[in-house]
């Protein structure tokens, strides 16, 4: 499994029809044919704002990419191979930390007005400045962003960056009109103020533009009809919000929509052999896990790291496995298979009575109380519910009462980011396909923090520092061999102390209706690429 997986996200996620970029057309959840198509996806989304410069979640990008374009973008049918879109290609200095792009000169927005790289540098500028974005995995290493002129745009690194490349296809780096989101409190410099409004429309040059957005609801996109690539003979995309994979089934058999994202390996199975019903499998790099904060106010007990080390013996990985489905693999911690160096974790690895013995030695061997956060959420259609009841389970096993706590996913992403939950559930899908992404793993608090350590309270010491000075090495480091073995020493070392516990890594399975849809595109980073979808 570990192979066909690391060859699937190596050659690609998936293609079910090779295709030539972005710019195709797609199927109608009614039927229709000809031009003016509708297309209904069916899915549990975890959206939470659509301002490129605050999106994290991992069904982002899919809108992302819709209504805006980079200066590189993934490739159709790749996990992550970046290409040109508005750029025509770039030069690097031979210092390798400054990179010169030059632009399309055909580009416009959907306003009408002129992409320039006035307009690259604005938007780079404008999240790099904000108070809160979604820009950790560039304010690091972009020293300063300059356009010398209209076609011209020049980033100069603080230090070489071997996936660069590839993080400019994250929606951090989205191109936004300047013109126009200045108008509704845009700024480049701080205190911007535009997010309100971005969450009600777009600002960009992809070939949609969102045309609403109702929370838990749906979004709809319509066609753009400014836009400077191929035309689609799509006019209006709905993501419709359906908690319910059983609905999602029904709808899909009924031809009330167009395609199921919210499906794994077991309830696809009620799908197979129906009439003009397609279900197909692809590769991600989304995790599922555990955080444990080492914020002692918020529990003593489960912020002792050796508590936390005996969760990680006392979880019984092959139960996950089954309850995840076939095609699901466990990491060992940060790094997926598919990324360099990636390690897996036994099957077996459960040890109660090492789980046992870490709690005495942490002083908890009579156990304790604590409340397991999950939002009503799922991952790729394992629902988050049904690992916290079996959490529940496995760590009762070591006296480990759990109170299970469901909220919604919004509040959930809000208190995560606060810090201040002791223990919840929580997944992540990767902003760019590099191993340097998952660097927000790594400890490290404050202004100069990363993610998940500011998330999971987790300080930076001289114990721990050889994890940066490792993940340092990888960053610059070019030759992928090396970078494999900087990556198991950074895996190997991470594991003897972190306050998290990895459970699965999961494959996609997903459905759709072949008699309105002829070609259609997934890959991880961006779920379906709208833009590649073809009708009949």
């Amino acid at each position: 499994m570990k192979k066909r997986l690391l060859a699937m996200l190596l050659a690609g996620a998936l293609a079910v029809t090779a295709l030539t970029g972005c710019g195709g057309s797609s199927g109608s959840g009614s039927g229709n044919s000809g031009a003016g198509k509708t297309v209904v996806i069916g899915a549990q989304s975890d959206l939470v704002t659509l301002d490129p410069g605050n999106m994290y979640e991992p069904y982002a990008n899919m809108i992302s990419y819709a209504a805006y374009d980079m200066l590189y973008r993934v490739k159709s049918g790749t996990m992550g191979t970046p290409e040109p879109s508005v750029a025509t290609g770039y030069t690097l200095d031979d210092t390798k930390t400054v990179y010169t792009f030059t632009l399309r000169e055909d580009v416009v927005f959907a306003s009408g007005n002129k992409l320039t790289a006035k307009d690259v540098v604005w938007s780079i500028n404008r999240v790099l400045n904000m108070k809160e974005s979604n820009a950790y995995s560039m304010v690091k290493i972009v020293e300063k962003v300059e356009a010398p002129d209209d076609k011209t745009v020049v980033f100069t690194l603080s230090e070489p960056d071997a996936s660069f490349l590839v993080k400019l296809t994250s929606n951090a780096y989205c191109i936004l009109d300047s013109e126009v989101v200045k108008q509704h409190g845009g700024s480049d410099s701080g205190n911007d103020t535009a997010k309100a409004w971005l969450d009600t429309t777009s600002a960009g040059s992809g070939p949609y533009i969102i045309e609403s957005w109702t929370p838990k609801e749906q979004l709809v996109l319509v066609k753009n009809d400014n836009y400077w690539g191929e035309k689609s003979n799509i006019d209006k995309i709905i993501l419709r919000e359906m908690t319910s994979v059983d609905a999602q089934i029904t709808a899909l058999q009924n031809g009330e929509i167009d395609i199921s994202l919210g499906l794994n390996t077991e309830t696809a199975k009620q799908l197979e052999g129906k009439e003009n019903i397609q279900i197909e499998a692809g590769a991600t790099a989304l995790e599922t896990f555990l955080v444990m904060s080492r914020d002692a106010s918020l529990s003593p007990e489960m912020s002792n790291p050796k508590v936390q080390e005996a969760v990680r013996y006392a979880l019984d990985y092959q139960g996950y496995l089954t309850l995840g489905g076939e095609g699901c693999t466990i990491p060992l911690n940060i790094v997926q298979d598919g990324f360099s160096g990636a390690l897996q974790r036994s099957a077996d690895f459960r040890d109660l009575e090492k789980a046992k013995a870490l709690m005495a030695e942490a002083g908890y061997a009579e156990g304790f109380e604590v409340t397991l956060t999950c939002a009503n959420n799922n991952s790729e259609g394992l629902e988050w519910t049904t690992i916290a009841q079996k959490i529940k389970q496995d760590l009762a096993e070591i006296n480990i009462t759990v109170n299970i706590e469901t909220l919604e996913a919004t509040l959930v992403y809000e208190k995560m980011r606060e810090g201040t939950m002791p223990f919840y559930v929580m997944f992540w899908s990767p902003d760019y396909y590099d191993i340097n992404n998952q660097f927000a793993f790594l400890p490290g608090t404050g202004e100069n923090g990363t993610a998940y350590g500011n998330r999971a309270k987790w300080e930076l010491t001289d114990d721990n520092k050889e994890l940066v000075e490792l993940a340092n090495k990888i960053q610059t480091e070019s030759d992928e061999a090396k970078r494999a073995e900087y990556s198991k020493q950074l895996q190997e070392k991470f594991e003897q102390d972190n306050p998290f516990a990895f459970l699965l890594q999961h494959p996609k399975t997903f459905a759709y209706r072949t008699d309105t849809l002829a070609e259609i595109t997934y890959n991880d980073l961006c779920k379906i690429q709208l833009c590649d979808l073809k009708a009949k």
